[in-house]
């Protein structure tokens, strides 16, 4: 655990800025997480509300980071991923079959929509821009895409 303070805490008299402790889950976790959310997205075709693209630039920050590769080669947390999502979380594809996470984190992560899913996406993309929720130097769409595509292909090549 780390120490989390007020960055403007020094800037502003008078105001007590406390240090906190905050319990968070590990970047490899939350990258699988996060990959097999957008994995059912990629095969439903679907936003569920807005400011869903915040996912893919999240995974995109964690393989920056370098969560991404460790989270590859750890497969025990891959697969316990997986079996989460399956009792939890159970989806079907746009085609009504069921969502395999298993083979998701097994080497059929889908990290890039197509069609209809790709058009919501860069719009949903746009518009937290627009609203300011990304940084001013946040990368285009489709270099935001091409990014998601390596990390899949990474991460299907990664498999065990």
């Amino acid at each position: 655990m780390r120490d989390v303070t007020c960055d403007a805490a020094g800037f502003i008299e008078g105001v007590d800025s406390p240090t906190a402790r905050p319990r968070v889950m590990h970047g490899e976790r939350t990258f699988w997480e996060k990959a097999t959310a957008i994995h059912v997205f990629c095969l439903q075709d679907r936003l569920r509300g807005d400011r869903f693209a915040r996912h893919w630039h999240d995974i995109v920050r964690l393989d920056e980071a370098g969560f991404a590769a460790t989270a590859f080669a750890d497969r025990d947390l891959a697969n316990a991923v997986a079996r989460h999502k399956m009792m939890f979380f159970s989806e079907r594809a746009a085609d009504r079959s069921a969502i395999d996470y298993a083979a998701a984190v097994n080497g059929g992560l889908q990290l890039v929509p197509s069609d209809d899913g790709a058009i919501a996406l860069a719009e949903d993309y746009a518009r937290m821009f627009d609203d300011g929720l990304l940084l001013e130097d946040a990368e285009p769409f489709d270099t935001l895409m091409a990014h998601c595509a390596d990390i899949a292909r990474r991460a299907n090549s990664a498999r065990s």
